[in-house]
């Protein structure tokens, strides 16, 4: 064997190493970025849900946008007020206060809507909503097989005997994980204020509504016109009614007219921590 040989391909292997070494060396201080201590800081006291509420794609990136000035304090929805203090104080800056919102399952179908055909897939609402828009009659209304309670990161959903999500109120915190995984969008956001709402999003005429579903809405506009508010805080368009939560006083007239029972107090359909509807509650 020629040593030479050897020695050569070790110096040729030393030098190309330590050419590269000095190259990474340069090339960290000329493109090195300066992190700001302060997203570290506000990271450290957010919840680390990573839920995406605020609109960026993890705690990190909402902490780097704080630090950079791009957005205020107050968009962690899971930490809510207190943690918008804190990253407040960080910041040098004063938390905007936030109504409270929380989700809202608009469907009070479940298991009194008939089924087309018997779905034996894998228990995913995405996955059955692939198999003819799913197995329940109603084109519009909730499937039913839990995926908003699978992914929910707080446990603040729950599926009833009736087969539909219920929130927990206590431990929701409107991060709208639960909106993005439903393919029917029949859960939505509202200000937890709010009492009325129509628990239902079909679209379709009084009489197909009827076929199906024993408490959707038929469009029949009783609502409205009972509804005292100035230029009206409920409206019917295209077979539903839609209640304006920002101008609605929540009187009730519109819930005691309606014949299908479709418009209610949501928070009634809200399942507490102790397990037990509201609805359960005050019967007992």
């Amino acid at each position: 064997m020629e040593w030479s040989y050897v020695i050569a391909a070790v110096a040729v292997l030393g030098a190309l190493a330590v050419v590269f070494g000095v190259g990474l060396a340069v090339a960290s201080r000329v493109f090195h970025v300066q992190s700001d201590p302060r997203a570290e800081q506000i990271e450290a006291v957010l919840p680390s849900a990573n839920c995406g509420a605020c609109g960026f794609g993890g705690c990190a990136a909402y902490a780097a946008a704080v630090a950079a000035g791009k957005v205020g304090p107050s968009e962690c929805v899971p930490g809510g007020m207190e943690v918008a203090r804190r990253v407040a104080e960080i910041m040098g800056l004063v938390a905007e206060e936030k109504a409270r919102q929380v989700a809202v399952v608009l469907c009070q179908g479940g298991n009194r809507v008939a089924e087309r055909f018997g779905y034996q897939g894998v228990t995913d609402c995405r996955a059955a909503m692939l198999m003819q828009d799913g197995a329940k009659g109603c084109r519009w209304g909730c499937i039913g097989l839990g995926t908003c309670a699978a992914v929910c990161p707080f446990g603040a959903i729950v599926m009833g005997e009736d087969g539909l999500p219920h929130i927990i109120e206590e431990k929701c915190t409107a991060c709208g994980t639960c909106v993005d995984a439903c393919p029917k969008q029949v859960i939505r956001i509202l200000p937890a204020k709010s009492t009325v709402t129509v628990l239902c999003r079909s679209l379709d005429k009084g009489a197909d509504v009827r076929k199906t579903c024993s408490v959707g809405c038929i469009g029949c506009k009783k609502c409205e016109s009972v509804c005292p508010v100035e230029g009206k805080a409920i409206h019917v368009t295209d077979f539903l009614a839609r209640v304006d939560v920002e101008t609605c006083i929540s009187c009730g007239k519109c819930v005691k007219v309606c014949p299908m029972g479709t418009i209610g107090n949501f928070r009634l359909s809200r399942r507490p921590a102790n397990g037990k509807l509201a609805a359960q509650q005050e019967v007992a």
